[in-house]
């Protein structure tokens, strides 16, 4: 007995160490597949606090144009109104809000560890300096507004008290010097040098965001390679116990192992744990690709009128060929009289209704609709003959037609609309100024019309 015992110890496979073994092996795989979903969980918490980080970025440098431009119109419309609102509108922003300095905040916080960090922070520290330097050309201009308007109190205002410089400016110069300050071809190039910096910045930034994406992505499928990975060493360890079980315990086991070598079911495709990281996986490329688009679509299109904006307009226009191009170029007569008696709300619903009606007229393959300022509209028609097309003028004159007739408690208004056709010498630019030059004529020829340039 006991020989016999021993011989058999020796030859016999330990359903104990056996036991132990696929515990062991239960314990390893279980914690590996745990450790795989915080991992996925983590990452996806990654993701989410990144994107967020990138759309706060994104804000915080388009702050720094919002508030430039803000405070360009403020002193701009107090120069040319001498109205003391925007002269205090101007230094509620300038003092109170603090957009720029708040931004600058914002993105050193954000962008400090990152590889983007100096950058990000130079570019948008160069636009704040150039719309700080601004700033004194825009002191001058309000200080030489306000010696020409005495009954304005500028007093509170030291930077404007400081500017002894416009003092000397004789009295008869100063509405036109003060003009002259804040629509200079030198003004303009540092509002350009703010725009290109801060379009650096956002560029840097959505470059960043994209190789998060990228490599979130790809960390994601490597996770799921490595998952099935686990589940295939899994399934293999399942067989072969099933088949040391058929030897040594069970003979109803035969079915089963004979549907794993015949393949009837394939484990990878219907385990939970990987339908799960699929899921998972799934979900946040798919989120990432929305909020992309969404970004895109957003920074592209107009939120009152949803045509493309300006920067919609610049992307679209500057990769077309100008050749067979028709441009109209249009805007709201008086519209500025509208907001001023009716209020802003009129004033939008303005706005949308002429977008509306342009979509009507002009909705189809060949066209693309822009709202490149605050009532001015831009059209381009692609594919067309050497001339001008009557079809195109009828549409131009029945939408200023339509827009003349009020609408509810919308107003009617009228549009002076300006066409031009672009050849193959045309730039961007050129094209432009002839539909400007044909709005032009309209304007001056009283308004509520077609021209085209010729």
């Amino acid at each position: 007995m006991s020989a016999q015992k021993v011989q058999y110890q020796a030859k016999g496979v330990s359903l104990k160490l056996v036991g132990w073994l696929i515990s062991i092996f239960a314990v390893v795989i279980s914690g590996i597949l745990i450790f795989s979903m915080v991992y996925i969980s983590q990452k996806n918490e990654e993701v989410n606090t990144s994107t967020k980080n990138y759309i706060t970025m994104k804000s915080a440098a388009n702050d720094v144009k919002l508030a430039s431009d803000d405070l360009t119109n403020n002193v701009r419309l107090f120069v040319a109104t001498a109205e003391k609102e925007y002269l205090d509108s101007y230094f509620k922003e300038a003092k109170e809000t603090k957009r720029r300095d708040n931004a600058l905040v914002v993105i050193h916080e954000l962008t400090e560890d990152s590889p983007i960090h100096e950058t990000v922070h130079t570019a948008i520290t160069a636009a704040v300096e150039e719309s700080n330097g601004l700033m004194q050309l825009e002191y001058y201009a309000m200080k030489l507004t306000c010696l020409d308007n005495p009954s304005i109190n500028y007093e509170k205002y030291e930077e404007i008290v400081n500017c002894t410089d416009a003092d000397s400016v004789a009295p008869e110069n100063r509405h036109t010097e003060a003009l002259n300050a804040v629509f200079s071809d030198d003004y303009m190039d540092s509002k350009n040098n703010i725009i290109i910096n801060v379009d650096k910045a956002i560029d840097v930034i959505d470059e960043l965001m994209a190789n998060n994406i990228a490599k979130s992505e790809q960390n994601l499928r490597d996770l799921i390679v490595f998952q099935s990975i686990i589940i295939a060493v899994n399934i293999a360890f399942m067989a072969g116990l099933i088949i040391l079980m058929h030897v040594y315990i069970v003979n109803p086991m035969n079915s089963a192992v004979k549907s794993l070598s015949n393949n009837e079911e394939v484990r990878i495709k219907s385990n939970k744990e990987f339908n799960y990281l699929a899921s998972v996986y799934n979900r946040v490329h798919k989120a990432n690709e929305d909020i992309k688009e969404s970004l895109k679509y957003e920074a592209e299109h107009d939120k009152l009128t949803s045509l493309y904006n300006r920067t919609g307009y610049d992307r679209v226009y500057k990769s077309m060929p100008l050749d067979n191009v028709i441009y109209i170029l249009l805007d709201i007569d008086n519209f500025k009289e509208v907001n001023d008696t009716l209020g802003h709300e009129i004033g939008d619903k303005v706005l949308v209704r002429t977008a509306n009606t342009i979509k009507k007229y002009f909705d189809d393959e060949n066209s693309y609709i822009f709202r490149i300022g605050g009532d001015e509209f831009a059209i381009i028609v692609t594919n067309q003959n050497d001339e001008i097309s009557d079809d195109i003028v009828e549409k131009c004159k029945k939408m200023d037609d339509e827009i003349s007739r009020a609408q509810g408690n919308i107003p009617g208004t009228t549009l002076s609309i300006g066409i031009a056709h672009g050849t193959i010498r045309d730039t961007t630019d050129t094209l432009f100024r002839k539909a400007d030059a044909a709005l032009y004529k309209i304007k001056k020829a009283g308004r509520a019309g077609v021209s085209i340039y010729k």
